[in-house]
């Protein structure tokens, strides 16, 4: 049986990268973007023929509530990635610029990751979203980035909630997942691996995680983070 997946923000990047990962692994992909011109990138890949693209602001609950509402079928993987960088400093930002980034980072994958909970496929089925290690507190030795750090850290703790209420009776995994510092318009041209590195290193992951009913913060490699 054809397994398949659901890959939020999927225009570019890591998204991107992980709808051409799953296509060359045999999935059927459902990969939503922001608005119809981001759909380009997608249409370009091999075998864009037996993809399903979607419109999503994750920060939209009438967005939300319409792909909860389109999608028919379960789905082996909901693989979550919306983010942004943010202010650099708490107390700079205006509250406005705090707002949205919580917005983008927190409460709206979240909301959406509730909305999906319910459309994984039951006892094997993972539901992952794009976290990082700077969301670690226990691994924090720097003070930078620290609202960016607030949100990971927000999230993680959303999604261990999200597992406690709505996936583990379901036998559903969550994963909270570190791509590693990738070379893409958020991480730069100095980061340490390409996009092809992460994201194969994340599907292993998802693949490797399936049946494991927890909640486990991970990296591309499969490192174990702390909290």
């Amino acid at each position: 049986m054809t397994q398949s997946i659901l890959i939020v923000g999927a225009s570019r990047g890591l998204g991107l990268g992980l709808v051409a990962e799953h296509r060359k692994r045999g999935f059927d992909v459902v990969a939503t973007v922001r608005k119809a011109a981001d759909e380009q990138a997608l249409k370009a890949l091999p075998g864009a023929g037996r993809l399903t693209i979607h419109l999503l602001d994750v920060t939209s609950d009438p967005d939300i509530a319409r792909l909860a509402a389109d999608l028919t079928s379960p789905l082996d993987i909901v693989f979550v990635n919306a983010g942004v960088y943010g202010p650099a400093s708490v107390v700079d930002a205006s509250p406005d610029e705090l707002n949205a980034v919580m917005q983008t980072n927190v409460f709206g994958p979240i909301r959406l990751a509730h909305a999906l909970a319910g459309h994984v496929r039951e006892q094997t089925g993972v539901l992952a979203l794009m976290s990082s290690a700077m969301g670690s507190i226990g691994e924090n030795r720097s003070s930078g980035a620290e609202v960016y750090r607030a949100t990971k850290a927000a999230q993680n703790a959303f999604a261990r909630s999200l597992f406690l209420s709505s996936a583990k009776d379901r036998g559903v995994t969550v994963l909270s997942v570190h791509p590693g510092w990738v070379r893409t318009e958020m991480g730069g041209p100095d980061a340490d691996i390409d996009v092809e590195t992460s994201v194969t290193g994340i599907a292993d992951q998802l693949k490797a995680n399936a049946g494991a009913h927890a909640h486990r913060f991970v990296d591309y490699g499969g490192r174990e983070i702390p909290w």
